[in-house]
């Protein structure tokens, strides 16, 4: 009876016994140089880790990609599992890998400071101050979070890792706090980022607003033969410098607005090389709404 039983044992069909599952990407504890990253990958995909290697150090000739690539993985990715009896500190691996918060804290920052760029170089500067907030109570979080847990060996990984997690902290935090002051100026981000140039040639081309985000932006009215009338002409430029010239045949209404910065105004004596445009009549009448939320606001009259 026994034997019998014994024999049904020895002899169970392997398509019966129960599958393997998978081995996860880890880093390697046995095919270790400096992080583990390269032989975890040639553990999982059953390949030579010196291969995995060279692809890095190929790829980090080319603008050091590889070198960002090994770094974020070695910080995202995991040790492998932890196998008693082999001569690893099993405490020391069960707490890094408890290290979690890290692993979704670096993406996450990634993301919420591109959300920032995005919509700051789109003009939406509330949605900008409002991610940048939303990171700061996040930060709060997982400082009372790191706070409550058990304190855990500073690691070169996890130095690296707290490193890149406050430069994230420190842009996004510089960001929210220039958008918000922006808000509270109350000149808003418009009409794109860059190097902008407006040279009307005639009267019908002025348009009532231009409008620069971050950058430089020149609007150059000398060449225009304004007409014996009122013109209302805004002028914005969120961060940066705004210059405006006109001709000296023209009166005008300036008013001015620079929350953070300087206004500059001086007068350049005409010359050949700078043509200025006659007017139809001795008194056009320019009105100019000129705001600078951080920078430098420059009027230019030009003389003959």
């Amino acid at each position: 009876m026994d034997d019998s039983t014994d024999a049904n044992e020895v002899n169970t069909p392997p398509e019966l016994a129960e599958p393997v599952e998978a081995t996860s990407l880890h880093r390697s504890t046995s095919k270790k140089v400096f992080g583990g990253v390269a032989g975890g990958i040639s553990e999982r995909f059953d390949v030579d880790a010196n291969i995995v290697r060279v692809v890095f150090v190929v790829l980090a000739l080319v603008y050091g990609l590889g070198v960002a690539v090994y770094l974020a993985m070695w910080v995202l990715i995991p040790r492998s599992p932890i196998v008693e009896g082999d001569g690893i500190d099993v405490a020391e691996l069960e707490s890094e890998n408890r290290f979690h918060w890290l692993r979704y804290a670096l993406p996450l920052g990634v993301l919420v400071l591109a959300i920032i760029f995005f919509a700051t170089f789109r003009g939406h500067t509330k949605i900008g101050a409002g991610f940048s907030l939303f990171w700061l109570l996040f930060v709060t979080v997982l400082a009372l979070f790191a706070l409550r847990t058990p304190a855990r060996r500073l690691t070169l990984r996890r130095l690296f890792a707290l490193g890149f997690l406050a430069l994230l902290s420190f842009a996004i935090f510089l960001m929210g706090a220039s958008l918000i002051t922006l808000e509270v100026i109350g000149v808003q981000l418009k009409g794109g980022s860059g190097v902008h140039l407006w040279h009307p040639a005639t009267a019908s081309e002025v348009q009532r607003d231009y409008h620069g985000a971050i950058g430089k932006s020149t609007l150059d009215l000398i060449n225009v033969p304004f007409a014996s009338k009122t013109y209302s002409i805004t002028a914005t430029q969120g961060v940066g410098q705004l210059t405006v010239e006109i001709p000296s045949n023209v009166t005008v209404d300036l008013r001015t607005h620079v929350g953070i910065g300087d206004v500059q105004q001086y007068s350049v004596t005409y010359n050949a090389a700078v043509p200025v445009a006659a007017s139809s009549s001795p008194e056009p009448h320019l009105i100019l709404n000129l705001q600078v939320g951080v920078g430098e606001l420059q009027l230019i009259r030009y003389r003959r």
